[in-house]
């Protein structure tokens, strides 16, 4: 699911020469993706006409592994066409996974949840780590980088469309209930998606240009990629305990802005300091991330009342959060172009972590949204 997009961060500074392209317009090969993802509850009731969850997920992975290919292959244009129907793909499996274990693993959602979060993040982060090093092997160039990952895609969607040949009475997915419009006038509802909005526009902004600013500042392309990888796999591991612990706090205000100080102290710390030392704060960034994003999802639970406002709360949260990250690697890259000091370019990401410690305090109440 994520090494469609998690791959393209350290490829950005090859395609970069091979193709002539700005950073701006190398941006959208991020951004188009994210989009997707602001639109994917809404895709839903759509998608649902496939057929059933298993029938849905087997065909996402067949178009998500047929982009991978497109994207191998084929020109500029199709690379930018082939981002956007990976978003698309990997925004219906967010959805629709977690749908899945409900339906068949429901007393072990917590641990089969947590397995598939962790595995996601552990192959993106080995994506990460492989693709300087594949796309520089061969004449294949970036191309190769792909092959593994389209590899496993078409032995995963065989597996899937065979198992599913042999389930019999598939159940359709119901159409989900319809939006609690009333969120929309609730101020703790808003401070909960623009956080999650923040942090996304942080981790977005800085992730997909991370491999490009530690080489602009005395690292190979194959070592940022290595340290990313080995970063963001570590904290991936250590955050995904967030949720256990972070559900028995009732006030999250103190936690919520500690970790926005946190991101915004190691995004400044990246302007300032250069050399080995850039790895410690790449580890502390990457275990601040980790803990952000779950303890989004953990807000919608435990200020809603019902489930169906529950729902209502994560679509919101999702759609306007990862809405707002989509515009992230286009800000920070229209910063670049103008100004070419990759430090100035983190200006933007340090003013949102500022602004992101006091929405913290403000999402972290304890005050239920009562619609």
């Amino acid at each position: 699911m994520r090494t469609g997009l998690a791959i393209m961060s350290p490829l950005l500074p090859i395609l970069k020469e091979q193709y002539q392209l700005s950073s701006f317009a190398l941006s959208f090969l991020t951004s188009l993706s994210i989009m997707c993802f602001a639109g994917s509850a809404f895709l839903m009731p759509l998608v649902g006409r496939i057929g059933s969850t298993n029938q849905v997920i087997g065909t996402a992975l067949m178009v998500l592994t047929a982009s991978m290919i497109v994207r191998a292959v084929g020109n500029i244009s199709l690379l930018y066409f082939s981002s956007l129907i990976i978003g698309i793909t990997i925004a219906i499996l967010n959805f629709s996974l977690p749908v899945w274990v409900k339906e068949n693993v429901p007393r072990h959602s917590g641990l089969i949840t947590g397995i598939y979060i962790t595995l996601m993040g552990g192959f993106a982060n080995i994506a990460i780590a492989v693709a300087v090093p594949l796309a520089t092997a061969t004449s294949w160039g970036w191309r190769l980088s792909m092959v593994p990952w389209i590899l496993i895609g078409v032995f995963s969607s065989a597996w899937w469309f065979l198992r599913n040949s042999k389930l019999p009475n598939q159940v359709q997915i119901p159409e989900p209930a319809k939006f609690h419009k009333q969120l929309l006038r609730k101020p703790g509802a808003w401070s909960i998606a623009i956080f999650f909005g923040l942090q996304a526009m942080m981790g977005y902004g800085a992730t997909t240009w991370m491999p490009t600013i530690l080489v602009s500042k005395g690292f190979t392309l194959s070592e940022a990629g290595l340290w990313l990888s080995i970063s963001g796999f570590t904290g991936s591991t250590f955050g995904i305990v967030a949720p256990y612990y972070a559900s028995k706090l009732k006030d999250f205000r103190i936690l919520l802005s500690a970790i926005a100080l946190t991101l915004t102290i190691s995004m400044t710390a990246f302007t300032l300091d250069s050399g080995w030392h850039l790895i410690i704060w790449l580890f502390v960034s990457n275990f601040a991330f980790a803990f952000a994003f779950p303890l989004c999802l953990v807000l919608t639970v435990t200020r809603s009342v019902e489930a169906g406002e529950t729902r209502s709360l994560s679509i919101m949260a999702q759609s306007v959060g990862y809405l707002m990250a989509a515009f992230s690697p286009g800000i920070v890259a229209g910063i670049f172009d103008l100004s070419h000091s990759w430090n100035t370019a983190l200006f933007f990401v340090i003013g949102l972590g500022v602004i992101l410690i006091g929405v913290g305090y403000k999402a972290g109440s304890p005050e239920k949204i009562v619609i």
